[in-house]
């Protein structure tokens, strides 16, 4: 079996930390001699979309010259690894969405600074982690590589199976500590149903149980996985984001794709993605994804 890894290249800083993050991946599969990975360097042009700096007259020569580059880089950085490069005409995010319907991770770079630039650099990874049919890797255009571990954000819902078997694969895949982080809220209807009288205890104790559960599933599947479990009050992306700053990864999960549901990840999502402090994996709820090579939506950890 081989890995196929899509990696958009636009000839960005975003896009070059994207393509570092795949090979340095790639490379520790190749140590590591796990699954082997294939690199698809993907560009989709589209007119009014050009490099920063290009000439509009020489936009797509400007976007050949930038996939070269890329394919060079692969060349000489993993020289093992299978490579090809592929230029697509279109909308981009389409383009990116149909092309993930054949790959195994979907890797993204992202100029994202800030919660504000977040609103307008953030727009095009946070529309592909909606609508992606594999999971999408959104990296920050400032990483490096890290050795630290993966953190994976479980929520109460059906958003948590994929998320969890993915962030469980890959840390054991790449032998990183996993670490399973779940936020608890008071709920509004409880304060008001009872008052001054809160039953904090009760609420921690079933949010407890909750993470115990999904940790006992991840340790009975993989076995030699070091997991540890972080169970925080707070909103689940701030308590999310502060576990994982000194992460390799952070994994979260999506919603549903219905007519509404496709045009939000759900709130913890949405604001990781705004807000990462490292490399971020957007992972398709199992039965969106199609179930294409995981339990996940029936009896994963």
């Amino acid at each position: 079996m081989v890995e196929k890894v899509i990696v958009a290249i636009d000839g960005g800083p975003a896009s070059r930390a994207a393509l570092e993050w795949a090979l340095d991946r790639a490379l520790t599969a190749e140590r590591l001699q796990s699954t082997p990975v294939t690199l698809e360097l993907t560009t989709v042009v589209e007119l009014g979309w050009s490099p920063a700096g290009a000439p509009q007259d020489d936009f797509q020569p400007a976007y050949e010259r930038a996939l070269a580059a890329a394919v060079r880089r692969v060349e000489q950085a993993a020289p093992q690894c299978r490579k090809t490069g592929y230029i697509r005409h279109g909308v981009p995010t389409d383009e990116l969405v149909r092309a993930s319907q054949a790959a195994d991770l979907l890797v993204i770079g992202t100029n994202k600074t800030g919660a504000l630039a977040g609103a307008v650099y953030g727009t095009l990874p946070l529309r592909l982690a909606a609508h992606a049919k594999c999971p999408v890797i959104v990296v920050p255009a400032a990483w490096a590589p890290r050795t630290g571990h993966v953190v994976v954000g479980l929520e109460d819902d059906a958003t948590a199976a994929g998320a969890l078997f993915f962030a469980a694969r890959e840390a054991a895949r790449f032998g990183r500590p996993l670490s399973l982080v779940h936020a608890w809220e008071i709920p509004a209807t409880v304060a008001v149903e009872f008052g001054a009288v809160i039953p904090y205890d009760e609420l921690r104790q079933a949010h407890t149980e909750i993470l115990a559960s999904r940790a006992g599933r991840v340790r009975a599947a993989n076995p030699a996985l070091e997991v540890t479990e972080v169970l925080e009050q707070g909103p689940p992306a701030y308590v999310l984001v502060e576990a994982a700053r000194d992460a390799a990864l952070i994994v979260v999960g999506t919603h549903g794709r219905s007519a509404v549901g496709s045009l939000i990840l759900g709130s913890v999502s949405h604001d990781v993605l705004l807000n990462l402090p490292c490399p971020v994996a957007v992972v398709p709820r199992p039965d969106d994804a199609g179930d294409r090579d995981h339990p996940a939506g029936k009896d994963a950890p």
